[in-house]
């Protein structure tokens, strides 16, 4: 029944963790040269 269960489980891709997608975050720094070009168009 164990194999069974994990034979499913794994053809649903449910062991392995989905991957995350890494979040851009930007910085202050990022942020002020982007509304600096911005500004100069």
């Amino acid at each position: 029944m164990k194999a069974w269960f994990e034979k499913i489980t794994a053809q649903l891709n449910a062991l392995s963790a989905p991957r995350m997608q890494p979040i851009p975050i930007r910085s202050d720094q990022q942020r002020r040269l982007a509304e600096e070009r911005r500004r100069r168009r």
